[in-house]
């Protein structure tokens, strides 16, 4: 039997990041609805760079490990596994933003806007590893306690032992994540409306690279449970930078890096 403890901790980590979404989305529409529309769709054009730079990364990384010299080479190479994959993460990352960015800004420059296309990124991240994975596994729990599950016993095993705590932890990893990808989305949007696309495409792929090499490197060097912790804690710490950078912005107008404060 799925426990009751479980089937709360499903619900809760499918509907929290999507609380979150909201909360942020409504921060950003208050200061933007007197100015402007078109918020909903750059939240479907987030959630579109998602999920198609999602598909073309997956298919590519499937492609490459068939290759059987590159799979042994990094099979024997951990610097070089973590840098090529983190790069092609990142790349794809920054190239969901950046269509996001450039299709919302054809009519109107929007920085409002601009910054949406991380938070619908981000929703398109939770429905991808949240929503997709734990409806399902919902479903099923609701079959397995009413006897007529029909599935394989793997799944049904799978389903048993995946605790609460790992599901709230995958909860929390998809709201950091959307806090981060809708910081980033706010600088790629201040550089793009500036004119400088190198500052607009380095920077998703340099917060992007940052994120899959730390985990890569934690993982490989230290035990599961202190990888995780530490991973987390340096997601946290970006998120926190990123939280700030909104909030700020949208008290004064002004989106600050460093010593640098530039006027919306």
């Amino acid at each position: 039997m799925v426990s009751t403890g479980q089937i709360i901790a499903m619900c809760i980590a499918m509907l929290l990041p999507l609380l979150v979404a909201v909360v942020f989305y409504i921060l950003i529409h208050r200061r933007s609805s007197k100015i402007e529309a078109g918020m909903p769709g750059a939240i479907g054009y987030g959630i579109l760079g998602f999920l198609w730079q999602e598909l073309i990364y997956l298919m590519l990384i499937v492609i490459l490990t068939n290759f059987v010299w590159l799979r042994n080479l990094m099979s024997n190479n951990f610097a070089l596994t973590a840098v090529v994959y983190g790069l092609l993460c990142s790349i794809f990352v920054a190239l969901g933003l950046y269509w996001g960015t450039y299709l919302t800004n054809q009519k109107q420059r929007s920085l409002y806007r601009s910054a949406t296309i991380g938070l619908g990124f981000g929703i398109g991240n939770i429905g991808w590893y949240i929503l997709a994975t734990y409806s399902m596994s919902l479903y099923y729990s609701i079959q397995i306690n009413a006897g007529t599950f029909a599935k394989s016993e793997e799944l049904k095993a799978s389903i048993l032992n995946t605790s609460a705590m790992s599901m709230y932890m995958d909860a929390l990893r998809c709201i950091l994540l959307l806090l981060i990808y809708t910081g980033v989305a706010l600088l790629l949007g201040k550089f793009y409306l500036e004119g400088n696309k190198r500052a607009a495409w380095g920077t998703p792929i340099l917060v992007q690279f940052f994120i899959s090499f730390t985990n890569a490197l934690v993982q490989e060097y230290l035990p599961a449970m202190a990888a995780r912790i530490l991973f987390y804690a340096v997601l946290a710490c970006m998120a926190a930078v990123s939280v700030w950078t909104l909030l700020r912005w949208l008290r004064t107008g002004q989106v600050v890096l460093g010593r640098i404060s530039e006027k919306k």
